[in-house]
């Protein structure tokens, strides 16, 4: 066997726990987020909050303001005192319901309603949805499916193929790595989402994995046929995965109040998207300390490298803050040019919109928008709602017009409302008053909207 060396150039993607830091902030909720700021900054001295003093103006630069831009700064201040007014003041329908605050009080959600949840947010068949609602129920403490695609179709009546496309559906869900069958396909599904492409790493997680539990390094790099450094470098990428998807979700404490990421406010026939700058401040790395690592300076070499550490830690989660703050934005706008009707007047029908669509129109995966719908919410002058409130699927009328899933709901509960106490109507003459009306919905739907409604079957309903 002959020695010798050679020269190669490889593309390598590294991972860090910064990568995983930012998936964490930007599925908290700003209550959560506030703590953990308050917690860096504790951690990092040299993290801040950039409070920029203004700078006095000279007597002689003040002189030369000219009347139009002092006109100008009037009437914007005029603007905000307005829009504080109707804040409070703006008039509201007579007939429109209160809204019931306790509706706005968050509360732990578990695994499974989480992943349901995001469910809810794709335009699924009904079987499929069925089926992936089954492989949910079927996954153990660690996210894992320990089931049977063909035991699934049988359990909910569908196709084995049916089952197969739910079970692919839960694995696209967020946390990365749930609905896996093992934990070799759970950590290749981590590594797609990450984006990550190793061969190598590839490799070892399909053939290896009890030799890396064993550390056995040498014994992996004469099977691979590969330098026992390149494994070493391999496997420090796999630990960074997690072997157990469930454990990545934490549903956090139960927040007695909500605070929005978002605001709209509207300025004529134009809309604003204001992050809320208040509750999550924009943060710097402190100039005194920086300045500590010019030339020049008497610091020395110890003190520089730990300042350098800081930095860069600093760096990285001023990064993940800004990230998430710009994540939840391009969020908010896409909503807001797809529900342009209801944000006419607060009244208007929701139309299908899909967390595919905006993974797709914003370029992130699927679960990193569900992330960033998750327990985020815009205050609008319609009220407060949660950002996933404006997902939903839905149907195409008689006419071609496209109407969400929420519509329907509302639809059916106002239909419930009007109904005869003594001749309630059942699912079947529901889903035909719908057809009526240009929207076919099958009756099994018509019942499941009606469970999620909370409105009793027709025979329940019934007064005597």
């Amino acid at each position: 066997m002959e020695l010798g060396h050679r020269v190669e150039l490889k593309q390598r993607v590294t991972l860090s726990p910064q990568v995983y830091q930012g998936l964490s902030i930007l599925a908290m909720p700003i209550a959560d987020l506030q703590q953990l700021i308050e917690a860096e900054m504790l951690e990092n001295p040299l993290l801040e909050v950039d409070e920029p003093e203004p700078e006095p103006l000279e007597a002689d630069e003040a002189r030369l303001e000219s009347s139009e831009e002092e006109r100008a700064w009037d009437e914007w201040l005029d603007m905000y005192d307005e829009l504080d007014s109707n804040e409070f003041s703006a008039q509201r329908d007579p007939n429109e319901q209160a809204a019931n605050t306790e509706e706005f009080v968050g509360g732990a959600v578990s695994f499974s309603d989480y992943l349901e949840q995001q469910l809810a947010m794709m335009d699924l068949t009904e079987e499929v949805e069925a089926a992936a609602r089954a492989v949910i129920g079927s996954l153990d403490t660690d996210g894992f499916f320990r089931g049977d695609c063909g035991e699934v179709a049988a359990l909910v009546g569908v196709s084995t193929k049916e089952a197969e496309e739910g079970l692919r559906v839960v694995q696209q869900l967020d946390p990365p790595g749930v609905g896996a069958r093992t934990l070799a396909e759970a950590l290749m599904i981590q590594m797609e989402f990450l984006g990550l492409e190793e061969p190598l790493l590839e490799r070892i997680i399909a053939d290896h994995l009890d030799d890396v539990a064993a550390n056995h390094f040498r014994k992996i790099s004469r099977a691979l046929k590969v330098g026992e450094p390149q494994v070493r470098e391999a496997v420090g990428l796999l630990r960074a995965l997690n072997p157990r998807p469930a454990g990545a979700y934490s549903p956090g404490p139960s927040p007695g109040y909500i605070v929005p990421d978002v605001t709209l406010r509207r300025f004529d026939d134009e809309w604003l998207i204001i992050p809320n700058s208040d509750s999550v401040p924009t943060l710097r790395v402190s100039p005194r300390y920086r300045s500590m690592l010019r030339s020049g300076s008497e610091a020395d070499d110890e003190t520089r490298r730990y300042l350098k550490d800081k930095i860069r830690s600093a760096e990285s989660f001023i990064k993940n803050i800004d990230r998430r703050k710009d994540t939840v934005s391009r969020i908010t706008q896409i909503i807001l040019e797809v529900q342009s009707e209801f944000f006419e007047d607060g009244k208007g029908p929701l139309r299908p919109l899909r967390l595919e669509d905006v993974a797709i129109e914003i370029g992130v995966h699927l679960s990193t928008v569900s992330r960033g719908v998750t327990g985020k919410y815009m205050a609008t002058p319609y009220g407060l709602f949660e950002l996933k409130h404006f997902f939903a699927g839905g149907y195409r009328t008689s006419t071609g017009m496209d109407i969400a899933s929420t519509s329907i709901k509302q639809r059916l509960k106002e239909l419930v409302a009007e109904e005869d106490s003594a001749k309630p109507l059942s699912d079947q003459k529901l889903a035909e008053l719908l057809s009526a009306e240009g929207v076919t919905v099958a009756r099994r739907t018509v019942a499941k909207y009606r469970e999620e409604l909370g409105v009793e079957p027709s025979w329940a309903r019934r007064r005597r």
